[in-house]
């Protein structure tokens, strides 16, 4: 049985409420949704498996391409459409595919500086075809990417790529890879951002294996590795300025995908406990931070929306992330009890609760988003 809601076009709904009670119908009737819902991986790759058939359902049915321009594959309507993608496919407790994280952080930028590479591979990447990583941090280049090391130097119709990267989130699972390298001088003004292909020779991904035993993120070792000039997003030396771009969609994208999981998460442990008044308190904080980043996210997907261009004040985002993120772990941990670290069936919460241990860090340390908020919003001194 199929759903019998028509494929969807923009001038359906008038709100993304609208759009979002439509595709809620979909999945709900359409038996190709059903192996989706309630899904629990048994690792991240079985995950990266799977969910492809969910990018794929979503694609081919109309939905995910909503909210993106005809010019790139989509079907043009109202950014904010994704936005309700991915907090409906929370409510119905479907897992969202990795590559949606990343392509709401990559392909905005590529639709403003290299609308030739959007236009060619957004479709493959909505549809799952495709998976990309993102590569700026190094071993020695954190927070700090204006001390990079990775080089890019001329040759023929292209570039040779050579350094190493650290912590690309799915990088041994991806075809290709944004990345930030030196391309002149030292500082800011000496970065050029490129799309590289990973399956070439000179190039190494190894994964990297996290607390929880999964393979989150990879290293990437480049040996003479080449990259196309018409890879080259934006100009040369335009790489910081493009950086600076991508961190609000970044901070904007990646909170809200996040606040969606907090809320479905804390409502799977009430449903999985005994009622006990004795952690009311920690429950009711960990959805009053979730709420807050629900809030101030949503404002920051709808500026976005609006094509306006943000500032430092999106750090804010970042910093309420981490806190929502810790409160909501610590407080599913504290009421599930025992049975949080016993129970087998539990396992997935359980990965779920490691990861939430490297918040303050990934994305932009909480220091250094402090700092900014700090200087930049508050106007602070320095010292």
């Amino acid at each position: 049985m199929t759903s019998p809601v028509a494929t969807p076009t923009a001038d359906m709904f008038d709100s993304p409420s609208a759009y979002a009670a439509a595709l809620q119908q979909f999945l709900s009737t359409d038996e190709r949704a059903k192996p989706y819902i309630g899904y629990r991986p048994h690792s991240l790759e079985d995950s990266a498996s799977h969910l492809t058939g969910l990018q794929a359902l979503l694609f081919d049915s109309g939905w995910s391409r909503l909210g993106w321009p005809h010019s790139a594959g989509g079907l043009g309507g109202d950014p904010r459409f994704r936005a309700a993608m991915f907090q409906t496919l929370w409510n119905m407790d479907m897992p969202i595919p990795e590559p949606f994280t990343t392509l709401e952080i990559l392909v905005p930028v590529l639709l403003v500086f290299a609308p030739h590479l959007s236009d060619a591979l957004l479709p493959g990447l909505l549809r799952g075809d495709d998976t990309w990583a993102q590569a700026f941090s190094e071993p020695d280049a954190g927070s700090d990417l204006a001390s990079l090391r990775t080089k890019m130097e001329p040759d023929g119709e292209g570039f040779r790529l050579t350094g190493q990267k650290v912590w690309s989130t799915f990088g041994h699972l991806s075809k290709r890879s944004v990345l930030l390298a030196r391309s002149g001088g030292p500082g800011h003004k000496g970065l050029t951002m490129v799309l590289v292909d990973l399956d070439q020779p000179g190039i190494e991904v190894r994964p990297i294996r996290a607390e929880d035993g999964e393979n989150h993120f990879s290293e990437i070792f480049l040996d003479n590795a080449w990259v196309p000039a018409d890879r080259v997003i934006g100009t040369l030396g335009q790489g910081w300025a493009i950086a600076m771009y991508m961190l609000q969609w970044e901070r904007g994208a990646w909170g809200w995908l996040q606040q969606g999981r907090f809320h479905q998460r804390l409502q799977q442990a009430v449903e999985l406990g005994t009622p006990n008044p004795d952690f009311a308190q920690q429950l009711g904080h960990a959805y009053a931070l979730s709420a807050a980043l629900r809030l101030t996210t949503k404002q920051t997907v709808e500026r976005l929306a609006r094509e306006e261009q943000l500032g430092p004040e999106v750090s804010v985002d970042k910093l309420l992330l981490i806190d929502a993120e810790l409160a909501t772990w610590d407080a599913i941990r504290a009421y599930l009890g025992p049975r949080f670290e016993a129970d087998d069936s539990l396992q997935w919460l359980r990965h779920e609760y490691l990861f939430s241990r490297a918040a303050p860090i990934y994305g932009g340390s909480q220091e250094i988003q402090r700092t900014l908020v700090a200087q930049r919003v508050l106007g602070m001194p320095r010292d």
